[in-house]
């Protein structure tokens, strides 16, 4: 029987009562849900996440009181959502003063693969019990039936029980009743019953007890351990002095452990009376079990728990039950247990008017379920539906299912049937549908000529200011983007959803983001790094791990863009660690390994790349093309030229097929130019430069049309290529793009050095090393000294200590603990271990020369910070 967090519940209960309302602060606080039933209702996808790091960070203000053992016995039958808990505290567990301890029986549990797996990758050591050998067994018989007990009784015991300590007691303790005379006599008996029997054996002294003491103990087998005598007795059909008696005489008989509450001694006596009970006679307790508790008005999941095991027979009350106590699942954050409530809902059956309504929260459990790919019951209920207006509330949901596990080509299909007869739907309802089409469907390049036809009449609505929905500004603004629209006009949409404050406090589905993100690929870098940093900080106070792993990697391109690498490392390496937990590793990967280029570490960059398959279905969508083109950029880089330079054209060939614009998302033309010309194939990158010109400008953003120019003048030896080196600084100058300003300085200097204008190129040289520097960029830096040493100068080093040798991770820190933040809360706000954070300040103390976080803003005044810092902690 599953009931959700329960095992947590019962861990952690007795600490959390004593600790009192001090405990609940930070990031705890969204913990409640699962220690109170009354601390909210909202179930969505980031309700799953937020729960465990709060969980996690519940433990962590347990363990500053004083240092936590964690002790699980049986975890074979943990239920899904604790389990799911523990292994996410495994992963995390070495910051703390915690011991985690999991006792697990090999070869049982309801579940072909066990939801603790994980943790065998995790734990620190696993010690694997081996039964007692043949000496261990003797001297425990010995110890239960006297120390005169034969040689051949000794090792017969052993035999028959394979060591098992528990048996041992059982098979010793039959032996007993049945002779004193523990001899040779009693071995060849032994023998005879075989290990089969031994269960068999508590049966029989059961039986001995009476009637009464069976039907109590089957009884209490079924409830679980920690039952009242008052329930046990009323199911077993038994008075209230014949109950209790029962109760003592199987205390006496060593099978129910002490206490009022009713529990075996051991696991497996109430496995054996499980096993011995008929399934229909089990299946009837169970249900006499769930009307006896909802009659008692006992909690909705104890009542479940018990209907998931009776025999469905069309009641009413079971399916509302089960439903309620699927709602009161997932607002827990446990969609596992929520799920199997609703399917045993379905089996009951629901009549025929209730049957929708199942389906679809069915449906929306299965998509909060980890690793859901499928979401079969929301599918059946689409199929089911005729009424119009709920089957286009249905399609809705079932396709922002399918787009958020990437299936971008079905959700859209599904959306485009139910389109067909929009006729019959209110435009209130169109309205979202065709939002959630030109938004969600996106990803299917294929999909571009459908979605440009049902958008041209929204953009015309935009224009007149009848657009009032901000998912459909978001929407057209990043279709617009994508497909080469004017730059403006697309940050115009961009900025009016922006506006619309129901975009981040209600998270619709994924607007904010997709805004957020029009913004940085239109070049309203600022506006974009302003707009994130405050959905990041409203991610980070709710403790919304999935929102802010998403707004995180928008943050880390825009960073990059901005030519701000510290910051750009710092959200795209924190991003991908939290995506390897939601298996969206293909999502947050996007921005890391072109950081990391720019840093130089070419050989990190290659191995991300090179461990993702990029070939079949992936490639049908934007975000594989994506990875395809950064993979491109990083074989360059690597120095395998030819293989790179087939990603980025294949890459740019399947985006222009879509109508998509490559290099409106990334800055791959200079990588595939440079290289076409150091292969021979200079007309070939002359003409793809000359492209890439004429796009930029006509695109609008002065980012983009200073690297096509500085890149053109690079390319051309005349006079006009210097020219238009000039003009890329010039006009990159005017952008906040720091980054790419420099690199204009460095290709400007490498332009001058090669026609002989040494001094003028050693001053552009040294401008670039210094913007490179800044900016964190090692690659650049290390091409502007190459040049400059060419050129006959001696560049400086770069710095090996103070403010300039910090990490990324360490700057983050190191600012905001300067800002008043304490480890806890830079912790939780960046969804680390507070052990991480000491790690980084140690580090930092030491690189500043300073001994404590008083002396940090000082240390940290006197370095300039990097252009477009931004809000480094969200």
């Amino acid at each position: 029987m599953e009931s959700s967090f329960a095992a947590v519940r019962e861990l952690l209960w007795g600490e959390v009562r004593v600790a009192g309302e001090r405990i609940w602060v930070g990031a705890a606080q969204l913990a409640t849900p699962v220690f109170d039933d009354s601390a909210g209702k909202r179930t969505d996808h980031d309700r799953v996440a937020s729960v465990l790091h709060g969980l996690y960070w519940l433990v962590s203000g347990l363990a500053e009181r004083a240092p936590l053992a964690l002790l699980v016995d049986d975890g074979q039958w943990l239920d899904a959502a604790s389990a799911r808990f523990l292994v996410y505290l495994g992963r995390r567990v070495e910051s703390l003063p915690v011991l985690l301890a999991i006792a697990t029986r090999s070869g049982h549990g309801p579940r072909p693969v066990s939801p603790l797996a994980p943790l065998g990758e995790l734990a620190a050591s696993e010690l694997r019990l081996c039964p007692l050998s043949e000496d261990g067994s003797g001297a425990l018989v010995r110890a239960m039936l006297g120390a005169h007990a034969d040689e051949e009784l000794c090792r017969s015991c052993h035999e028959a029980t394979g060591g098992n300590p528990f048996y041992l007691r059982e098979l010793s303790a039959a032996l007993r009743a049945e002779s004193s005379r523990p001899t040779l006599e009693l071995a060849n008996r032994v023998r005879e019953l075989g290990a089969g029997a031994i269960g068999r054996s508590v049966l029989v002294r059961l039986a001995r007890l009476g009637a009464d003491c069976e039907r109590l103990a089957q009884v209490v087998a079924m409830l679980g351990p920690g039952c009242s005598l008052r329930h046990a007795a009323t199911l077993a059909a038994l008075e209230r002095d014949r109950a209790e008696a029962a109760a003592d005489a199987l205390r006496a008989a060593d099978l129910f452990a002490a206490g009022r509450e009713l529990s075996f001694v051991h696991p497996i006596v109430s496995e054996a009376m499980l096993a011995e009970l008929p399934p229909s006679r089990l299946a009837a307790l169970h249900g006499e079990a769930a009307g006896l508790l909802a009659a008692d008005g006992d909690r909705a999941d104890r009542v479940a728990a018990h209907l998931v095991s009776a025999e469905p027979y069309g009641e009413g009350w079971v399916v509302d039950a089960l439903r309620a106590a699927a709602r009161e699942a997932l607002a827990r954050g446990d969609p596992d247990t929520a799920v199997s409530y609703l399917r045993r809902a379905l089996a009951e059956p629901p009549a025929a008017q209730s049957r929708l309504d199942v389906l679809v929260e069915l449906g929306r459990a299965e998509r909060f379920l980890p690793g859901a790919h499928e979401f079969p019951a929301l599918r059946e209920a689409y199929r089911l539906t005729r009424d119009p207006q709920r089957r286009a509330e249905i399609a809705s949901e079932l396709a922002l299912a399918l787009f958020s596990v990437m299936r971008s080509h079905e959700g859209r299909l599904v959306l485009e049937e139910v389109l067909k007869h929009e006729r019959s739907l209110g435009p209130e309802t169109v309205e979202p549908l065709e939002a959630a089409l030109i938004g969600g469907g996106l990803d299917d390049l294929s999909a571009t000529p459908v979605l440009v036809a049902r958008a041209a009449v929204h953009y015309e609505r935009a224009r007149r200011g009848e657009v009032r929905d901000p998912r459909m500004l978001a929407a057209l603004a990043m279709l617009g983007v994508l497909t080469g629209v004017a730059a403006e006009d697309c940050a115009s949409l961009a900025r009016q959803a922006l506006g619309d404050d129901r975009l981040l406090a209600e998270w619709l589905d994924y607007g904010y983001v997709t805004a957020a993100y029009v913004m940085c690929s239109s070049e309203r870098l600022e506006d974009a790094g302003a707009a994130l940093d405050a959905g990041i900080a409203e991610a980070q106070r709710r403790g919304l791990v999935a929102m802010f792993m998403q707004l995180a990697t928008v943050r880390a391109e825009t960073a990059l863009r901005m030519g701000d690498l510290d910051v750009a490392q710092l959200y795209a390496e924190r991003a991908f660690e939290l995506a390897r937990e939601f298996a969206a590793e293909h999502i947050a990967l996007q921005w890391l390994p072109i950081v990391l280029l720019e840093r130089g570490d070419v050989h990190a960059a290659s191995e991300l790349m090179e461990s993702i398959e990029l070939t079949g279905p992936i490639l049908d969508g934007s975000f594989g093309v994506m990875l395809l083109a950064h993979r491109g950029r990083v074989r360059i880089a690597a120095g395998t030229l030819d293989s790179g330079v087939r990603d980025l054209l294949d890459a740019d060939r399947r985006m222009a097929a879509a109508g998509w614009q490559l290099s409106v998302q990334t800055d791959w033309v200079p990588s595939a130019a440079l290289a076409l010309a150091e292969l021979g194939r200079k007309a070939q990158a002359g003409e793809l430069v000359a492209r890439e010109l004429a796009e930029a400008i006509a695109f609008g953003g002065p980012r983009r049309h200073g690297i096509a120019l500085s890149l053109s003048g690079l390319l051309e030896s005349s006079d006009d290529g210097l020219v238009r080196l000039h003009q890329a600084v010039e006009l990159l100058g005017r952008t906040p793009a720091r980054l790419e300003q420099a690199r204009a300085l460095v290709n400007l200097g490498e332009g001058l050095r090669v026609r002989g204008q040494r001094a003028d190129a050693r001053q552009a040289l040294t401008d670039g090393l210094e913007f490179a520097h800044r900016c964190g960029s090692g690659a650049l830096a290390g091409r502007a000294r190459a040049e400059l040493v060419a050129g006959g100068a001696r560049p400086r080093r770069s710095a090996l200590s103070g403010p300039d040798a910090l990490t990324p991770a360490e700057l983050r820190t190191a600012r905001m603990a300067a800002g008043g933040l304490s480890n806890r809360e830079i912790a939780q706000s960046l969804f680390v271990s507070s052990k991480t954070v000491e790690s980084h300040l140690s580090q930092v103390y030491a690189k500043l020369s300073i001994r404590s976080r008083r002396e940090l803003a000082g240390a940290l005044r006197q370095w300039p910070p990097s252009p477009g810092a931004g809000n480094v902690g969200g």
